[in-house]
């Protein structure tokens, strides 16, 4: 009996922490959308700032705002509904070019994709942050053929899906997420200066490092990578003028999390996420298997099917009307219409579909996000309605301001300029 007590343990030591290679199924680490706002080596968790998962109200909104104007594009990039694509491009290396042909796999066969929509991997193997940044190499010349192959060119990409590392780093936290946090602001300026007409771009993480089984990426490393990224995106949120979307001379596309993947191995994540040794290869134990591609495909379609900025885009685009009251028809899907006039002074009115009952709120906001007008919070039958907005019910001042409408599952956000 003693013998075997020894015996298990000595098996339960090299699976938990290997000897020879390092492999350990967990790391004690929290991911950041647990951490929330908790701290690691005194930095904040958390997707986005103040150590929430969620994206700002204002940031949201304009996200929002820039995928409602994502439409088939002809070659020369003008709009054309009929003839037209969207391209849907990955940047990125090796990892994310075996995750991104698994994810077109299923995408190109979902019978809810938009006909319009055309994915392209661009990622390559071996192509680190560090190699990509620089606009000249020629990881961008191979994106150019693979485009052509696919029947698209650059003026057709509008939205982006990013997943860098580097290859070995060996720098103490935080010195070497800073330098991928840079690497990655080069690359999604240089997506911009490339593909002018790219209006959104998601950016994803590592998945977990820890059955790694050489120095490419290991633990902690794949971990504080996901600082790297969040950074990025909060400079741009914060108002960092490198990373301007909007405007005359924007410099980068719109930025957002895509789907956040690291999970501490088989510690499962609030969401039930965990990582097995069967998820990545044996020759190195930082790529993905057939298991581990799949999971982060599956992921990403889900994301791209629900996040409000993408449904818009990768879903096939719903027939949208407007009740003819001698007709009695009602509209197909719900839809919020641009306020009209627009700017106004000091009234204008707000129209809106809708397809079936239900609760409707509509709320307007201010550039700050602060809530200055519940105009209705009412249940209401299908139909096409209209709703006056005069300031002086709310003694506003001039600006720009947010107008929200919810209905079930339904939210769409405009802006309204007030010019007093």
């Amino acid at each position: 009996m003693e013998t075997r007590v020894v015996i298990f343990g000595l098996l339960y030591f090299s699976f938990f922490c290997d000897p020879v290679n390092g492999q350990t199924p967990t790391t004690g680490l929290i991911p950041l959308n647990d951490l929330k706002t908790g701290f690691y080596k005194s930095f904040q968790g958390g997707l986005y700032p103040g150590g929430e998962n969620n994206r700002p109200f204002i940031h949201d909104s304009l996200g929002l705002l820039l995928a409602q104007h994502i439409a088939p594009l002809d070659t020369l990039g003008n709009i054309d509904p009929v003839r037209g694509k969207i391209v849907f491009l990955s940047v990125g290396m090796s990892n994310t070019t075996q995750e991104f042909s698994f994810f077109k796999s299923i995408a190109d066969t979902d019978k809810a994709k938009n006909p319009k929509l055309i994915i392209v991997d661009g990622a390559q193997g071996g192509q680190t942050a560090a190699i990509i940044s620089n606009p000249t190499a020629s990881f961008w010349t191979v994106i150019e053929q693979r485009l052509q192959s696919a029947g698209v060119n650059n003026r057709q990409i509008q939205a982006c899906w990013v997943k860098e590392a580097d290859a070995g780093p060996t720098q103490q936290f935080p010195i070497h997420a800073n330098t991928l946090r840079d690497e990655l602001i080069a690359i999604v300026r240089i997506i911009k200066q490339k593909y002018a007409n790219c209006k959104i771009v998601y950016i994803s993480s590592r998945i977990y490092g820890g059955y790694a089984t050489s120095t490419l990426n290991p633990e902690p490393y794949a971990y504080e990578s996901g600082f790297s990224v969040k950074w990025v995106i909060e400079k741009q949120i914060s108002g960092d003028t490198s990373l301007t979307y909007n405007g005359n001379s924007p410099k980068a596309p719109w930025l957002s999390w895509g789907p956040y993947f690291w999970a501490d191995g088989l510690s499962a994540r609030s969401d039930g996420l965990i990582w097995e040794v069967t998820d990545f290869v044996t020759t190195d134990g930082t790529h993905p298997s057939t298991s581990g591609r799949k999971k982060v495909a599956e992921a990403l379609l889900t994301f791209v099917k629900t996040d409000m900025t993408a449904k818009t885009w990768f879903l096939k685009t719903p027939v949208t009307g407007i009740r003819d009251n001698n007709a009695g028809t009602l509209p197909n899907s719900p839809l919020l219409h641009q306020n009209y006039p627009n700017p106004f002074n000091p009234e204008t009115v707000i129209r809106y579909n809708m397809p079936v009952a239900g609760r409707v709120t509509l709320m307007v906001f201010d550039v700050l996000g602060r809530e200055v007008a519940t105009m209705l919070d009412e249940y209401e039958d299908a139909g096409t309605y209209a709703r006056a907005f005069n300031v002086r019910d709310y003694h506003l001042s001039s600006g720009v301001y947010f107008y929200q409408l919810r209905c079930n599952a339904f939210i769409d956000v405009k802006i309204m300029i007030l010019q007093q």
